[in-house]
């Protein structure tokens, strides 16, 4: 859930009709020309041309990783068709350019290299070209972009190129015959408190980040309400038609009070009242027991609701800084927001400071029809010893190497508000929930 930055390199690939069979420069010779090396493990990414005959109904665009990656990378590519090929490559131009195919790419652990295999609507003719752009899929917040767009025209000759082909390595499935350590369907009165204890001493989920109400650092809009504390907020409930808890981010317009006869703002804005709350529940006090060997899993359905960012992730039993695993983000900027989309990263403490690795992966890939807000869905992670591996309804989609260390880590979920996903579009969409039908872990060995 903390902002950073992390750099992916992103590049263009032309498509064009040359004369002869179908072509392809490598791109994964020694030094690619589109691969620029980035610093600190991080991977640069290479496209590069091909070249299709007049006969030809479908082009193959060669993709490598600079070396084979250690954590799930996910790209998406679209084919554009330019109506002029003299060469204006201005921003008003490139807006009227075609798309005509779209698709993404995922690197797995030890995977290197992909074919992008683009359908053309007609055969090329000389003096026409589609160019095949390449970026980070779905636009992970963190990330920096750069883009070139290369393209080339009817010309002569019959270059050589190595087959283009589809690296394969399977994640590992879910382990067998593991033992519940912990098991909550969340739905007693006394779930959650400020303190993280029930009014009989027993502990029970905390209603709050450890370190207070508000996240100043990431620039939040919503206030960790409990409506134990703040009356003017619902925060969570229990839904009538399912009776399954849920928790969520309100919008109040008359803003939060203090207490003392003023309103709650935000640190970093002190002089604008909090309009809307948030909701977090931990269980920093009920169970801080994840370790190695340990499966957590919870099973969702969030709302989409423009201005919100529901999570699920875990962080050290010390609060050490910056350590945490986000089993899922979701950062809903928009209306568009795609009903697959969820972003899986780690966060650590590298040479340089605060690092982190992220995937944004579109969940078709591993189940067709995937909707995160229509239904249920069972997130969970794997914490390997070397590994960490992401799971949607008992299926891998994402990997990251494990660069923290076992833990012990404490569960988060939560639903803000702002920071990266902006300021809510339309305040009437709220409240922003997210329901829960259950939470457990798993402990193997």
């Amino acid at each position: 859930m903390r902002a950073t930055r992390r750099q992916l390199l992103t590049g263009v690939a032309s498509v064009v009709c040359l004369s002869g069979d179908l072509r392809a420069t490598s791109a994964w010779a020694d030094t690619p020309a589109n691969v620029v090396q980035a610093s600190e493990s991080e991977i640069a990414v290479a496209i590069h041309d091909a070249t299709v005959g007049s006969e030809d109904s479908v082009a193959r665009i060669p993709v490598a990783l600079s070396m084979p990656t250690n954590r799930t990378i996910a790209l998406e590519y679209i084919a554009r068709d330019r109506e002029n090929a003299r060469g204006d490559r201005s921003e008003a131009h490139a807006s009227t350019s075609q798309a005509i195919a779209r698709g993404y790419l995922i690197f797995q652990p030890g995977e290197q290299q992909k074919t992008i295999v683009v359908p053309l609507p007609r055969p090329l003719q000389a003096g026409r070209s589609l160019e095949v752009e390449l970026s980070d899929y779905f636009i992970y917040p963190q990330h920096v972009y750069t883009s070139r767009i290369g393209r080339i025209t009817a010309g002569d000759g019959t270059p050589s190129y190595p087959t283009p082909r589809n690296d394969l390595f399977e994640l590992p499935p879910l382990p067998a015959r593991g033992t519940v350590v912990f098991s909550d369907d969340l739905r007693d009165p006394e779930f959650a408190s400020d303190s993280g204890f029930r009014s009989d001493g027993r502990p029970c989920w905390q209603s709050r980040p450890s370190h207070g109400r508000r996240q100043d650092g990431n620039r939040e809009l919503g206030y960790y309400a409990d409506p134990t504390l703040n009356p003017e907020a619902k925060v969570w409930g229990i839904d009538p038609s399912t009776g399954q808890r849920f928790i969520q981010a309100e919008y109040v317009e008359n803003g939060l009070s203090d207490g003392k006869g003023d309103k709650l703002s935000p640190g970093w804005q002190p002089t604008v009242p909090f309009k809307y709350t948030a909701a977090m529940i931990n269980s920093r006090t009920l169970f801080n027991r994840i370790t190695s060997g340990s499966y957590v899993e919870f099973d969702v359905r969030f709302s989409k609701v423009a201005g919100s960012w529901p999570a699920l992730w875990l962080k050290r039993d010390n609060n050490q800084p910056p350590l945490e695993i986000d089993i899922l983000e979701a950062f809903i900027k928009s209306d568009s927001y795609p009903a697959d989309a969820v972003t899986s990263s780690i966060h650590w403490l590298g040479e340089n400071g605060h690092r982190t690795f992220g995937a944004s992966v579109p969940l078709t890939h591993v189940e067709p029809g995937a909707d995160i807000f229509s239904r249920f869905n069972r997130f969970g992670c794997f914490i390997g010893e070397k590994q960490i591996v992401y799971y949607f309804n008992d299926k891998p989609f994402c990997a990251m190497p494990n660069l923290l260390g076992p833990g012990s880590w404490y569960m988060l979920v939560d639903v803000a508000v702002g920071g990266i996903v902006g300021e809510p579009s339309d305040a009437s969409a709220f409240p922003a929930r997210m329901s829960i039908a259950s939470v457990k872990v798993i402990q193997y060995g």
